[in-house]
């Protein structure tokens, strides 16, 4: 079957204009502004339906769709112009809901990971509930620590085996486009020590942030927002698509 090489690229580099949430409770739909370090922007539409999540972009002169369905933990890639489509799992890095105070575990339904909570800590001035997550694919070690906000459920701190991780801190309310939001400060710090520091916007009433920005000139922000129902049909691959399959990798294929 026929392969994409830019719908595979897309795969790999796709992220949502969501950084952490709760699974989001209203629905709504918006425009969305990404710039990178050089001032190009790129813009595109995100829908937020109950328990899912599209998100269309132009890239390369296509416009690309991603759709992520929270409850079945399934990402879809759709290219427009080939009339195709890639299937995954979703990951945690595709929106999936944080718990909500502690009754939920944060690793459910994710393949080869355990996590237990070992205690409520104070970061930064609120309280959070620390949890321990462990990989347990085969060659995989480490043990990684996040600390989730008990008002919020978003991660206000994390420790990556390799020593790198992050931490957020609110720094007040703030107000965008006539909307009540909180602004945090999020400093992150790599295995070789150095840090760098952005900010975000938090939304309580979507539980999402609704403007990043890094000090790099990185920045997306999502405008325009409306909020009631979206439709079912734009959740769905259209007819006609044909579902394409990534290459194996050379280890898959010695199985085989």
């Amino acid at each position: 079957m026929r392969f994409s090489g830019l719908l595979f690229s897309v795969f790999c580099l796709l992220a949502l204009p969501i950084a952490h949430a709760q699974q989001p409770k209203i629905e709504f739909s918006a425009d969305t502004i990404e710039s990178d370090m050089q001032g190009n922007e790129r813009t595109g539409k995100l829908y937020i339906g109950k328990d899912r999540v599209r998100t269309d972009f132009d890239m390369a002169g296509q416009t690309l769709i991603q759709i992520v369905d929270l409850k079945a933990q399934e990402a879809l890639i759709i290219n427009t112009r080939e009339k195709s489509y890639l299937r995954r799992s979703a990951g945690p890095g595709d929106t999936m809901p944080a718990p909500q105070g502690g009754a939920a575990s944060p690793c459910a339904g994710m393949q080869n990971i355990t996590c237990k909570q070992t205690g409520t800590e104070d970061v930064n001035g609120r309280p959070a509930r620390k949890w321990e997550f462990e990989n347990e694919a085969e060659g995989q070690t480490g043990t990684m620590t996040i600390w989730l906000d008990e008002q919020r459920g978003m991660p206000v701190r994390q420790i990556m085996p390799d020593g790198s991780g992050m931490e957020m801190r609110m720094l007040g309310p703030d107000k965008i486009a006539g909307r009540q939001v909180e602004k945090w400060e999020l400093t992150t710090i790599g295995p070789d020590g150095k840090s760098s520091t952005s900010y975000q916007w938090y939304d309580p009433e979507l539980k999402i942030n609704i403007r990043e920005e890094a000090d790099s000139g990185l920045f997306r922000e999502l405008r325009n927002i409306t909020i009631g129902k979206q439709p079912d049909e734009i959740f769905k691959v259209p007819a006609g698509y044909e579902e394409i399959t990534m290459p194996m990798e050379p280890d898959e294929q010695s199985d085989q």
